[in-house]
């Protein structure tokens, strides 16, 4: 069922890429990393040891909220513009470099804490030090 395709490009001006749409019980044995749209469930699904939903049935696109913060050198607890129940779901960026959830930052509500207060000074963008993005789904079974 599934299509290996080596090394290709997307052309210039490409507008998609197709997915294999298949029913539940159409679903190859999968190879980790393959996609599929199942047609059963209406969501998008990705083979990681067995097939797991990556999209939530007819949903919406998920809404990606970003904050900019500025880092004073001392302050270590900053407020996002949403509540967050997993910090899994941040992506925090300080001077361009990725934050490690659970070791450079914990969430609670709408309160993001750092372990280190960001710098004052970032030589990438000076204004926005922090950058937060909210509203990534989460994958499930």
């Amino acid at each position: 069922m599934g299509r290996l395709v080596k090394n290709r490009a997307l052309e210039n001006g490409a507008l998609a890429v197709q997915i294999p749409q298949v029913t539940t019980d159409q679903r190859p044995s999968g190879l980790n990393g393959d996609l599929i749209y199942n047609t059963t469930t209406g969501t998008f699904q990705a083979y990681d040891n067995g097939w797991a939903n990556i999209s939530t049935a007819n949903s919406a696109p998920a809404t990606i909220t970003q904050d900019n913060l500025t880092g004073d050198g001392s302050t270590v607890a900053f407020t996002m513009s949403l509540s967050v129940t997993d910090q899994q779901d941040v992506l925090v960026f300080v001077g361009g470099v990725y934050q490690i959830p659970g070791t450079n930052y914990s969430v609670s509500g709408t309160t993001i804490t750092f372990g280190s207060a960001p710098p004052a000074d970032n030589s990438i963008d000076n204004s926005h030090l922090i950058t937060i993005l909210h509203g990534f789904d989460s994958i499930g079974a």
